[in-house]
């Protein structure tokens, strides 16, 4: 598969080039957006990787500029960004990108995005051909419709070619009258659904699982093609005969007689359950890659990262709502000694255990995440200082009456609440960080409450 790079930053664009060429990609770079966009009217790529924030064009508009320029050609485009917020994520697949990752890179994401990219277009391709020779089967189906309005004559070769033609037809066909009932059942159609010839010829479609589970759509489609309307194909969730549940695209043409009469209609089903159960993989997939990507592995609490984007929304709310915002900062109280002693397998257990003790012990409403080492931080929304500090101490003492093991474990706690003097989100961290080093300077496991001086010890 050969993919397009635009990158402008020459040394990340090295870097990913060399990895997709380790990975036995076709790579071509391009220097900016605008460059890229040039190649692009030269040559289909079926996947392009853009970064956002380029001289000339950037990565939104080029996008954009992709979507609205090839209808008949698909280009899977992955957007890399340094920004990490929600609403830049938003707004790159609005404007048509089909995936956001976020520098720097990842390489083994970078690789499982890509294997689901190759698995989409993979799919997309397929169902391309499969449109393409029901397309090409309506025509002629339609073609020996139109021969047999034509002459009186020709109506028993006809009728042979029609018949022949639609038994051997790969897509699973059956024809009904105007009164709903079936004509015709082809081979296809007997191994889709399940159902024998005998079975189903001159009953109502709508006394089998396979027309579908609704009896009045069922009626409104016979009514539609009767009427001359055009039917749009649809995705359908049917059964077959065992109680298999399978999706097909439905398209439904009318049948006419001699004299140009509609008296019936063909309906013509693809088989894309296997497109559909890959979609739902690829759903499952992306969501637990998005599990992966907010959760700290050891503990399974929240990572770093998914507390900064958690702490600056709620310290922008609490800002603009004038309401109250406390954050706390806790620390295991020697832990570095604690791992020299009993090795980090061990230590790894305790910050489990201490994390396990923390979300059990806090609100639904508090936000706690792992913080870096054997430091944990949470985020009170609209909680005072006074009742912060009775939270943190609550989270002490729990830790301190834990079932430890091997050692008494035991956490300090810096606590800092929000203030008009704060002139931003680092300030009121900083407050809590100082906080904790002040509990841990007066000799540990206890609660320290920033701006008063006032200590909660055990």
């Amino acid at each position: 598969m050969k993919i397009l790079i635009a990158e402008d930053d020459k040394v990340a664009a090295a870097m990913l080039e060399r990895a997709l060429s380790q990975w036995n990609y076709e790579v071509v770079s391009a220097p900016d957006g605008a460059k890229a966009w040039t190649l692009l009217q030269k040559e289909p790529f079926q996947l392009v990787i853009s970064d956002w924030m380029m001289p000339e064009m950037d990565g939104a508009e080029l996008c954009a500029r992709l979507r609205g320029s090839f209808p008949d050609f698909y280009t899977y485009f992955i957007m890399l960004t340094a920004k990490d917020n929600k609403e830049d994520r938003i707004h790159a697949l609005e404007q048509g990108a089909d995936d956001v990752l976020t520098k720097p890179l990842d390489k083994a994401e970078l690789f499982a995005r890509l294997s689901v990219a190759r698995r989409i277009l993979g799919m997309e391709q397929q169902l391309r051909e499969q449109n393409s020779r029901l397309h090409e089967l309506s025509e002629e189906m339609q073609l020996q419709t139109e021969e047999l309005q034509n002459s009186h004559r020709l109506l028993g070769l006809a009728n042979r070619r029609f018949t022949e033609l639609f038994e051997n037809m790969p897509i699973a066909c059956y024809t009904f009258d105007g009164e709903g009932l079936i004509h015709e059942w082809n081979q296809a159609s007997q191994q889709l659904f399940g159902f024998q010839h005998v079975q189903v010829l001159m009953q109502a479609m709508g006394d089998f699982p396979f027309a579908g589970s609704h009896e009045r759509e069922i009626g409104e489609m016979i009514q539609s093609v009767l009427n001359g309307q055009p039917f749009v194909p649809r995705e359908c969730e049917v059964e077959s005969a065992d109680g298999r549940s399978l999706y097909v695209m439905r398209s439904v043409l009318p049948l006419k007689d001699v004299e140009g009469r509609i008296v019936g209609g063909i309906v013509a089903n693809v088989d894309v359950s296997e497109r559909v159960l890959y979609e739902r993989e690829l759903r499952t997939l992306n969501s637990r890659l998005e599990n992966l990507a907010e959760t700290d592995g050891l503990t399974g609490l929240k990572n770093h990262r998914t507390f900064q984007e958690f702490y600056e929304r709620s310290f922008k709310q609490a800002c603009l709502n004038r309401r109250p915002l406390s954050i706390f900062l806790m620390d295991v109280d020697q832990f570095k000694q604690f791992n020299d002693t009993h090795g980090h397998p061990e230590g790894d257990k305790v910050l489990q255990e201490v994390a396990n003790i923390l979300r059990d012990s806090m609100r639904p409403s508090d936000f706690l995440a792992r913080y870096g080492g054997e430091e944990f931080v949470g985020v009170l929304p609209n909680t005072s200082l006074e009742t912060a500090s009775l939270i943190a101490e609550r989270l002490r003492s729990a830790i301190e009456q834990g079932d430890w093991r091997l050692r008494a474990i035991t956490g300090s706690f810096g606590v800092a609440s929000l203030r008009q003097d704060h002139a931003n989100r680092e300030t009121l961290l900083k407050e809590a960080d100082e906080a904790l080093y002040k509990a841990k300077q007066a000799g540990r496991n206890r609660v320290w409450i920033a701006g008063t001086g006032e200590a909660k010890a055990a």
